[in-house]
């Protein structure tokens, strides 16, 4: 369930459960989905409300909710497919509106309560879909927020970077166009509209379907070594081959990480050099894990040890994945950084 279809849901659950006339005035926004602008009529209440539109809220999501604040609306508000009870007392405690739509809700006009719903059961979650729920979907994605928000490049070359046939990345942005989060202004001319919603589409895509499909393993390392070594050892080992991702490369690109796992891209065919070289022995608690290189094109503009750094969308959609509070509010961070045009 997205778009439309959720955020009617969510209105549906608020109206059922206020079980009094209730009128939704939406306002204009520039974020044409991702963010809804209401005037909620209540009764004699009135209430202007900043709504966020998430099909599948993550808690990595709330730092970056919290830290949200919209001009001239006195209420932040999430609608989401299923709100948990434990995300929905973090919600609360920071005076953030929501309602889902399994019918949870909670609004607080200050001294008036006027919904507190939870405990209903999403009797079926939604699966997304779309040309971007995809292996090859989520690598246009990548690419897209790599090169945005204006991309001059035709089809033909995007291909040839990242491996994806020309029909997909077709499908792909015709989709995005008409969802209205991305413009088509001429032949191999592209801006993206909504960068807040493709990010959150581009971290879904990651998640479900090119994480599982890149990983290659799990490793523990001899202990004389740390993660410093181990890359200047990868160095020597892949010269030019690898590239530094997940929580190293994220304490790199902010300064805000203690890192407690390494994750190295290089191409799965080195795979048994690499781990030759750095000695590394499988382990389901290890802190080494090992992803497929599928293209140059996810590594970023900094080095360590003379490891290239992977570029900062990929890295955020791995914290975002992976994350606890301590991942989110790096991933914040890091946004904040170096996607500021996302926000």
């Amino acid at each position: 369930m997205v778009g439309v279809d959720l955020r009617k849901a969510c209105e549906e659950t608020i109206a059922h459960l206020l079980r009094k006339p209730v009128q939704f005035k939406r306002g204009r926004t520039r974020e044409r989905g991702a963010e809804l602008k209401y005037q909620l009529l209540v009764g004699d209440s009135k209430a202007h409300v900043c709504v966020q539109l998430r099909n599948r809220f993550r808690p990595s999501e709330l730092p970056q909710l919290i830290a949200r604040y919209v001009d001239g609306y006195e209420h932040r508000m999430l609608f989401t497919d299923y709100i948990t009870p434990s995300l929905a007392e973090r919600l609360r405690a920071h005076n953030i509106w929501f309602a889902d739509a399994q019918g949870n809700a909670f609004l607080e006009i200050p001294g008036k309560l006027l919904i507190h719903t939870m405990g209903n059961r999403p009797t079926r979650m939604s699966t997304p879909v779309g040309q971007h729920f995809s292996v090859p979907g989520s690598k246009i994605l990548h690419y897209l927020l790599k090169h945005g928000p204006r991309i001059q490049v035709p089809y033909r070359e995007i291909r040839e970077v990242i491996g994806v046939s020309i029909d997909k990345i077709g499908k792909l942005v015709r989709e995005l166009e008409q969802n209205g989060i991305l413009r088509v202004r001429g032949p191999g001319e592209y801006e993206i509209l909504v960068p807040d919603r493709l990010l959150q589409l581009w971290v879904d895509a990651y998640d479900a379907k090119l994480k599982p499909a890149l990983f290659l393993g799990r490793y523990a390392y001899p202990a004389n070594l740390d993660f410093d070594l181990l890359i200047q050892e990868a160095a020597r080992a892949l010269p030019g081959q690898a590239v530094v991702a997940g929580e190293v490369a994220a304490d790199v690109l902010t300064q805000h990480l203690r890192p407690e796992i390494l994750r190295l891209y290089l191409p799965a065919a080195r795979t048994h050099d690499i781990r030759s070289n750095l000695r590394l022995a499988p382990s389901e608690q290890g802190t080494i894990e090992l992803c497929d290189l599928y293209s140059p094109d996810i590594a970023g503009n900094q080095r360590l040890h003379d490891v290239v750094i992977a570029d900062p969308a990929l890295v955020y959609a791995e914290l975002m994945a992976d994350g606890d509070s301590r991942l989110a509010e790096t991933a914040m961070r890091l946004r904040q950084e170096h996607l500021a045009w996302t926000l």
